[in-house]
């Protein structure tokens, strides 16, 4: 399957994530995180990057971040470049240290943030690492409730947070705090809320910003594609009902191997633009969390039979004539 282009421009909000190959460790120890660090203190200098919240886990990072210049690829690959090769050279690894290419998710920096922070910082409790979120040293929680008593080799820019909670930083950050910890009997992902899995904010705001990449010309964004327009959900609906010989109305029935309720349900979440919400909503009730299992079992079996597959690129061509 096609991958989406990079929504790229001045001042766009990013939640970054990468993992490692096999999801195997990335970060053997303490050396290997401080290296890190000094690597984003490197790629801030030379991309002007602005960082506002990360946490760096075993085998895997989170990073919310901003470009002020519009450059998310050569910033993120600069990091994990210089980084992968560091760790290759350290430990005697050659080879691909992390899985592919890095996830970036465009986030509406006004409605998303807060939840997005608090996600990130419960990772490391939510992985049985430490008993309470703050304990955790590599993140950058624990970094403002240390109250900055190590420097970091980058700037952490966190006023934006704390200003929500207060104007005393010490009163703000304690406040941010209680707003992590009540956030731990909620597992729900706010990127799941992502329109394609790719684009976080108001229905609204994801619209505008399609609308103006696509009027986006090549010229005017080196080295980046321009968006193809989002596909209407019912178009891919009679294309599954013809390709998989079924009724509209199958498309909601919930059995469990209703594998044309289980294609439009790819579909509609990768190429139509639809939250998962929308989607639920739309094929048989069901929650956000159902959705997104869907979609997962739905890409193993894509991977392991090459004639759903097929199935699938020539319902995907077809939508796009």
């Amino acid at each position: 399957m096609a991958r989406p282009a990079r929504i790229e421009y001045e001042g766009a909000f990013y939640h970054v994530m990468n993992r490692g190959n096999r999801k195997e460790a990335i970060f053997i120890d303490n050396k290997d995180r401080a290296k890190f660090y000094e690597i984003i203190g490197n790629v801030e200098k030379r991309y002007k990057t602005i960082t506002y919240s990360f946490v760096l886990m075993s085998n895997h990072y989170h990073l919310l971040i901003e470009t002020p210049f519009g450059n998310l690829s050569r910033a993120v690959q600069r990091l994990n470049g210089d980084y992968a090769l560091y760790f290759g050279r350290r430990h005697k690894k050659p080879g691909h240290l992390f899985q592919g290419r890095f996830k970036a998710m465009l986030v509406e920096k006004e409605t998303y943030l807060l939840e997005l922070s608090r996600y990130i910082h419960l990772n490391p409790f939510r992985a049985g690492m430490v008993k309470s979120p703050e304990k955790y040293k590599w993140s950058s929680l624990y970094e403002v409730l240390k109250k900055g008593k190590v420097e970091l080799p980058f700037t952490l820019y966190w006023d934006w947070l704390l200003e929500s909670f207060g104007k005393r930083k010490d009163t703000a950050a304690r406040r941010y705090l209680e707003f992590v910890r009540e956030g731990i009997e909620d597992t729900k992902n706010p990127g799941f809320e992502a329109s394609g899995g790719w684009i976080l904010g108001k229905e609204t705001w994801v619209k505008k910003i399609i609308e103006k990449w696509i009027d986006f010309s090549s010229k005017e964004i080196t080295g980046i594609k321009p968006l193809k327009p989002l596909i209407p959900v019912n178009k891919y609906e009679k294309l599954v009902c013809k390709e998989f010989e079924i009724r509209k109305e199958g498309l909601k029935k919930l059995t469990y191997n209703n594998i044309g309720r289980m294609a439009i349900i790819y579909l509609a979440f990768n190429y139509c633009g639809l939250t998962l919400r929308e989607i639920g909503q739309k094929y048989g009730g069901i929650s956000d969390s159902a959705v997104n299992k869907i979609v997962a079992r739905f890409s193993t079996r894509l991977a392991k039979h090459k004639k759903l597959n097929n199935k699938i690129k020539k319902i995907v061509s077809s939508g796009e004539m």
